[in-house]
């Protein structure tokens, strides 16, 4: 990465509670899998009344990150996202993502976001590129 170092902070525009427009995110984690359960406002809406498909993405997207350990970085390098049901703004949902298969360099990972009824919103794969944190 050029030689520059991904550092970590408070200020994710998904999960950083000190992002002022960020959207304070909380995910857990529990054997080897991450998750969490939120609605989203009016603000993240594409077409009346329901959530822009890019911030689904997203969503998706950063429950894989957070599947790093506590040393390692991830980076996405491809992502697929597919969507089957539109998110209502209000409507419940939980993300849940997993580690499908891993190697030295990289990671290969699944998320999905279900409604509180158990329909499927979305779902996606990414390949992350592991980054080690150096020792200082």
């Amino acid at each position: 990465m050029s030689g520059k170092e991904l550092k970590r902070d408070n200020y994710c525009f998904v999960c950083g509670d000190e992002n002022p427009r960020g959207m304070h995110l909380k995910f857990q984690r529990e054997n080897g899998r991450v998750y969490s359960r939120f609605s989203l406002p009016k603000y993240y809406q594409g077409y009346d009344n329901v959530i822009h498909g890019g911030i689904i993405s997203l969503i998706l997207d950063e429950s894989m990150a957070y599947l790093q350990e506590a040393e390692e970085r991830f980076l996405t390098g491809r992502i697929t996202v597919r969507f089957h049901s539109p998110l209502l703004v209000g409507e419940e949902v939980e993300v849940e993502a997993w580690i499908e298969e891993e190697r030295k360099r990289f990671k290969v990972t699944r998320a999905v976001m279900r409604k509180v009824s158990g329909e499927k919103v979305a779902e996606a794969e990414a390949l992350m590129f592991v980054f080690k944190e150096r020792e200082k």
